[in-house]
């Protein structure tokens, strides 16, 4: 009598489609997540340096005004003096040379526009002998002649000048300033002291003609020298 042999039976294993699915997911996950960083790593490098390239533009356009001003004071300092202090001035070329002109300017250039303005400011000095330092500009705004505030006195032969460039974008404001000082003067010839005004009264050449003194002092007007202060 003969008993069938039982086959015996293999079973493979498949990995179920949810499993799949569900790898998948975690892998696309994975990969948006590296993307959004990168490209936002990306992102902040490139704003990085446009900001960094505005910003030496800037600081470029804040330069050459400031050279402009210096300039404009070398060529007569009352240029520069007579200005109405804290308001805003730019430069212009007129006549192979730079003049003053009111308000701001607007500079269009590849990497935006810029708008640069100047602001003239006067200035206090410390009254000590031979020390002679910058306390500040007059009271709060430079816009004075009395160093009620900083202290010390009045320096009409000194002036603070600002240049403010800014943009629009993410970058500040850049902002530079220097003090300028008369160092050349004109020279009159006096020929008498004739009253020639109230005594506060701007004298300018070719007048050769001032007033006294008195009752500070008197001068010998038979020769000698005059210090004007």
């Amino acid at each position: 009598m003969k008993f069938p042999i039982p086959q015996s039976t293999f079973y493979v294993s498949h990995p179920s489609r949810g499993a799949l699915l569900l790898e998948l997911l975690i892998v696309t996950s994975i990969l948006a997540v590296i993307l959004s960083i990168g490209s936002q790593a990306v992102y902040v490098s490139m704003q990085s340096g446009k900001t960094s390239g505005e910003s030496d533009t800037a600081m470029g356009l804040a330069g050459e005004a400031l050279e402009q001003a210096r300039a404009v004071a070398d060529e007569k300092w009352q240029n520069i003096y007579d200005l109405t202090r804290g308001s805003q001035y730019h430069f212009v070329e007129s006549n192979s040379k730079w003049a003053t002109s009111t308000g701001s300017e607007l500079i269009p250039l590849n990497t935006g526009s810029f708008t640069r303005y100047v602001v003239v400011q006067n200035i206090c000095r410390d009254t000590t002998a031979g020390v002679r330092n910058v306390t500040g500009i007059t009271d709060t705004d430079g816009t004075a002649t009395t160093c009620t505030t900083s202290t010390g006195a009045f320096d009409p032969s000194t002036q603070k000048v600002t240049v403010t460039v800014s943009w629009q974008g993410n970058g500040s404001p850049v902002t530079i300033s220097d003090y300028f000082i008369r160092w050349r003067n004109k020279v009159c010839n006096q020929t008498g002291w004739t009253t020639g005004g109230s005594g506060t009264t701007v004298k300018t050449c070719p007048d050769t003609n001032y007033d006294t003194i008195s009752p500070e002092g008197t001068i010998d007007t038979a020769g000698g020298t005059l210090k004007l202060q």
